[in-house]
């Protein structure tokens, strides 16, 4: 194949121009890359919250969108664990879009305490947060696409989802269910059209993880990290841009893992 037919084939493979992008925790460092990368590759997004009141920080990532030459963006404060705000969520993204192609569920509530100290009501709020959720929201979003024929969701995870961390059960348990929830979700909607992915990260460096607030745990994960440092946000991108692309076309049920060589560990 001549370089400017492979080019040519390249930018159709990456490119998103005219998909309608919804992403629903928009406001976590993971959310607004998605947003960026899926700007830039000339899809219209739609930036959703998962928590209410994070009006200030959509409007940063509505700002960067917009600089990454999105020629539509649209935000919308909600609260993720409502079903009514995911369906009307979903909804506006069709009227706006004329049909939602990409579903990207950035979804995360980091948790961490003594398992022997954990009550209930800590085991209900992991799990709402975290896995109850993503399982909203994949049914939501499976409600418009099968309508429409068909489209791409991406569940944003963790490596936790497949290792155990002292200090971290229920948030283990709930990303561990994610990922085998988004591999049935797969299964099922295989010949409708929808491919369900899951885009696991390492130790992020950001604001809600332990990483950022108890130097102790800092140094001494570093120092288990085989490339001695954390995941950046921004390097998610390459990842989840291929698994919404026509590029993986044939890709669902999969985990692509972002995550310096961690889960190489033994």
């Amino acid at each position: 194949m001549a370089s400017e037919e492979l080019h040519e084939q390249l930018h159709k493979d990456f490119s998103l121009d005219g998909k309608g992008a919804l992403i629903i925790g928009a406001e976590h460092p993971a959310g607004r890359v998605a947003a960026i990368v899926l700007a830039e590759a000339g899809a219209r997004v739609m930036l959703a919250s998962q928590d209410p009141g994070t009006d200030a920080q959509l409007k940063e990532v509505l700002k960067a969108v917009q600089e990454a030459g999105a020629d539509k963006a649209e935000l919308r404060v909600q609260d993720a664990g409502i079903r009514a705000d995911l369906s009307a969520a979903m909804d506006l993204a069709v009227k706006s879009f004329g049909r939602l192609d990409i579903l990207v569920n950035a979804l995360d509530a980091p948790w961490y305490g003594p398992a022997d100290t954990a009550d209930d009501s800590a085991f209900d709020q992991v799990i709402d947060n975290n896995l109850r959720t993503v399982w909203m929201s994949c049914q939501e979003g499976a409600r418009v696409m099968l309508r429409d024929g068909g489209g791409a969701i991406v569940n944003v995870n963790s490596i936790i989802a497949q290792r155990g961390v002292v200090n971290a059960s229920l948030y283990c348990a709930a990303k561990a269910a994610v990922l085998n929830l988004t591999r049935a979700f797969a299964m099922e909607w295989a010949r409708a059209g929808i491919r369900v992915n899951t885009l696991q990260a390492g130790w992020l460096d950001e604001p809600a993880s332990p990483l950022s607030v108890d130097q102790e745990f800092r140094n001494n994960l570093l120092k288990y990290l085989p490339d001695n440092r954390p995941v950046k946000a921004e390097e998610l991108a390459g990842a989840l841009l291929y698994l919404v692309s026509p590029a993986a076309a044939f890709v669902t049920g999969e985990s692509i893992t972002v995550d310096g060589a961690l889960m190489c560990r033994v």
